[in-house]
């Protein structure tokens, strides 16, 4: 049986050395700015005050992660959101571990299994449990074929992780040139973290104008080694396949943006864009992406 990396560790200490660089330059007194994220906790529940409500968070299963860094390890596919920043609403609260969020809704109990309101958790639950519930044998995982409660269950299980490319909390927008300056300014870092996590399929959520300032990082920490995929369906997402290491990414918009068609359109631009690359791949070069998808490892 091959060793198991300590994914867990290795990304606590990029974080560690980001965040020691972050006060370095920007000072002690704004620390509380600072986000950590990677793969997320699946310790136990605990509710924290949070704005004018309490929320619901995730402890880590023990101080090393050792339950998170085996789901991780054994995950049948790593999914990872790649996104911008975290929303410190203009400066109300601090930034929080990106690792501890769940999809339960604020102020209510969890045997309620009130989803959060927020477009952000219900597009990134959905879409996790449509893509790790899409293979060849069992077809597209219509956005009909399952109940919300169906996908807070699983997704609040299953494994992932997601990254913020700028790791100071900002306010509710940012623009592109913020972005990209963040993303130079700390590019070895994140560089360092994405690699280290080796994820089989991103999900770049920074899609504006045309443009995608995040999944233009994921080609440079790649050595551009992703290549658009010339296919599209009427729905799809930008697809982009890194061939040597067999891995996946989308150019997505935000999480919290919800275009004409709602979430149900969200949901088909990823999972229905997945589904058409699987069977792409497979008729095309013989691969079943969703069970060779580490061969080059």
């Amino acid at each position: 049986m091959a060793e198991i990396k300590d994914y867990v560790g290795n990304n606590d200490q990029i974080l560690e050395e980001w965040k020691a660089k972050f006060l370095h330059i920007r000072g002690v007194e704004n620390e509380w700015k600072f986000a950590p994220d990677g793969i997320m906790n699946k310790g136990d529940f605990d509710k924290k005050a949070f704005l004018k409500d309490g929320v619901w968070w995730r402890k880590r299963s023990d101080q090393k992660g050792t339950k998170e860094n085996d789901l991780w390890s054994n995950a049948p596919l790593r999914i990872l959101f790649l996104t911008k920043d975290e929303n410190l609403y203009d400066g109300d609260i601090s930034a929080w571990d990106v690792r501890e969020e769940t999809f339960y809704a604020n102020s209510k109990e969890r045997e309620q299994n009130a989803i959060s309101g927020s477009f952000f958790y219900q597009n990134e639950m959905c879409m996790l449990y449509g893509l790790l519930h899409t293979d060849l044998q069992n077809g597209l995982c219509d956005y009909e074929d399952f109940s919300w409660k169906e996908a807070l269950d699983f997704s609040n299980e299953q494994i992932f992780a997601r990254v913020n490319c700028k790791k100071e909390g900002g306010e509710s927008t940012l623009n592109n040139k913020d972005l990209q300056d963040a993303i130079d300014k700390d590019f070895d870092l994140l560089k360092r973290q994405i690699i280290a996590l080796d994820a089989d399929i991103f999900i770049c959520c920074g899609s504006q104008n045309e443009n995608n300032i995040i999944l233009n990082a994921l080609y440079a920490i790649y050595d551009n080694e992703f290549n658009y995929v010339p296919y599209r369906t009427d729905r799809g997402t930008g697809t982009h396949y890194n061939a040597k290491h067999n891995k996946l990414a989308f150019d997505a918009y935000h999480l919290a943006y919800n275009r004409c068609g709602g979430l149900k359109a969200r949901y088909y631009e990823t999972v229905e864009a997945y589904f058409e690359f699987i069977k792409y791949l497979k008729e095309s070069k013989g691969i079943d992406f969703t069970a060779s998808h580490r061969i080059n490892k």
